[in-house]
This record gives structure tokens, C-alpha cells and sequence, in this order.
């Protein structure tokens, strides 16, 4: 027996169907996650923790409602639990609430660790030009401008690789979420073996379907400073924070529900 494969192409075609389909069922939790995302733009650090929990509560809420839909012949929960415009609390919720919590503590670890390579590496750049002190919250321009080209180099090849093995993180346990939605069981590290042999196509997917978003929103959030006004700045990130949600997750979920069937599945 040999693993099934996916195709990346048909996988995101498949998200783009799914979302002209359902994308208003879970528009609630969407509006709501968009505006926890564009909170960070303030610069505040409360701020960001709020929205940084609206952001995560929604999620959990918008993707129940699309797994429910995507994977209904498969076992999923009746899509006749989801509310209106997609507030609702159930066993599903429950589930993709407590996976969650699981894959932010691996991540937790995996950041940690990454943050000691950079350590390291940044250590290695400083032999001749001592690290200069940190005066407290400072950009990363900021913090680029008072670094030595080797330490800018060491911080730059430390950044990448920590997005890199985030990225492949990712991959890894994508099949947590369909997982429970299908099952109606939590096994993270369980999910893993569904992504044996996929994982590049994986974070292929994602790359393809968050990566226009993620420039469109570098841009927003310089709009300000080039234009001259910070509201007007504020305004586009909110604009491309809602954009973002409502085309990215819908996609996103029906992409990977795709994926599943066809990875849950073995071949001859």
C-alpha cells in the first residue's frame, strides 16, 4: 500500500469553490477575527493581546461551521448545530478549541528553541562588534539599524529559518483540524501520519492561498507612514485584516478538507 497524494492545484480550486458556496455561513466569526488581526496595528501591547484572543475564539467558531459542512459525509457534527452567521458552541468547538491549545504549546516549544538558535547565531556575529543594549520596545528597523552587517545577517538567516520550520510545523499537523472534525476525536501527533510524504504540498497550500494576503497587508501597514496619515494607515490594515478572513480561511478550510479525503485514504 502507498500514501495518496494531493495536487496543490486542484486543492485550491476546491477552496475557492467552497468558499462562493459557504463563505457567509461563519461571516460572523470572520468580521470578528478581522478585527481582532487589524488591533496589532495600533503598536499597543494590550491591544494586541485582546485581539489576538478575539481573533483566536473566532477562528475556532468560523472553522467549526466549515468542517461541518466540508466533511459532513464523512461523520462531522449535523451542520444543524451552526447558528446564525456562525455563533454557535459545541462538541466540535470543544474539540478544535482543546487541539488548538495543544499545537500552541508545541509551537511555544518550537519558537523557544528557535529563539536560542538565533541566540546563537547572532553570538557567533558579534566576535569583533559587541550586541548593542535594546532600549526597550524598538521596530525591527529600528533594531536592524543599530546591528553590524554580520549581526543583520546572522538575525536575517535566523528569521528565515525560524518562519521555515514554522511553516513545515504546520504542514505537519494540518490534518489536526479535519481530524476531530471528521472523527470526533483530539489526536494531534496522531494526524501526523496523514501528512507523511505531503508535507511540502502542505505548506505549498498555504504559501498559495496566504501569501497574497500577507503582502497585501506588509503594504497596508506602511500605508500610513507613506501617505502621511497614521488613521489612514489604520484603516487600510482593518480593510485587508476583513479581507483577508473572509477569503483566506474559507479557502483555506475547504483546501484542506480536500486534502484529507484524499490523504485519509491508501492506495494500491
Amino acid at each position: 500500500m502507498t500514501k495518496a497524494r494531493f495536487s496543490i492545484r486542484t486543492a485550491v480550486a476546491e477552496g475557492f469553490e467552497f468558499w462562493r458556496e459557504h463563505w457567509r455561513k461563519a461571516a460572523g466569526p470572520l468580521a470578528l477575527a478581522g478585527i481582532g488581526a487589524s488591533l496589532a496595528s495600533f503598536n499597543d501591547p494590550g491591544l494586541l493581546m485582546i485581539g489576538a484572543g478575539m481573533e483566536f475564539v473566532a477562528l475556532i467558531l468560523a472553522h467549526a461551521v466549515y468542517y461541518r459542512i466540508a466533511l459532513a459525509d464523512l461523520g462531522a457534527e449535523s451542520v444543524s448545530v451552526n447558528g446564525p452567521l456562525g455563533f454557535q458552541w459545541a462538541r466540535l468547538e470543544g474539540r478544535l478549541l482543546a487541539m488548538n491549545l495543544l499545537i500552541a504549546l508545541i509551537y511555544a516549544v518550537a519558537i523557544f528553541i528557535c529563539a536560542f538558535m538565533v541566540m546563537v547565531l547572532l553570538a557567533g556575529a558579534s566576535q569583533d562588534t559587541p550586541l548593542p543594549e535594546m532600549q526597550g520596545m524598538m521596530t525591527p528597523q529600528e533594531v536592524l539599524a543599530v546591528l553590524s552587517p554580520p549581526q543583520q545577517a546572522a538575525l536575517l538567516i535566523g528569521f528565515v529559518g525560524t518562519l521555515i520550520v514554522l511553516l513545515l510545523i504546520w504542514a505537519r499537523l494540518s490534518m489536526a483540524a479535519p481530524t476531530p472534525a471528521a472523527t470526533g476525536t483530539i489526536n494531534v501527533l496522531g494526524s501526523v501520519p496523514l501528512t507523511r510524504g505531503s508535507t511540502f504540498r502542505l505548506a505549498g497550500l498555504w504559501l498559495v492561498v496566504r501569501m497574497p494576503v500577507f503582502l497585501l497587508a506588509m503594504v497596508a501597514a506602511q500605508f500610513g507612514l507613506l501617505v502621511g496619515d497614521p488613521v489612514l494607515g489604520v484603516v487600510a490594515t482593518l480593510l485587508v485584516g476583513l479581507i483577508g478572513v473572509f477569503f483566506v480561511q474559507p479557502i483555506l478550510v475547504g483546501g484542506l478538507a480536500y486534502a484529507y479525503r484524499q490523504l485519509s485514504r491508501t492506495v494500491a
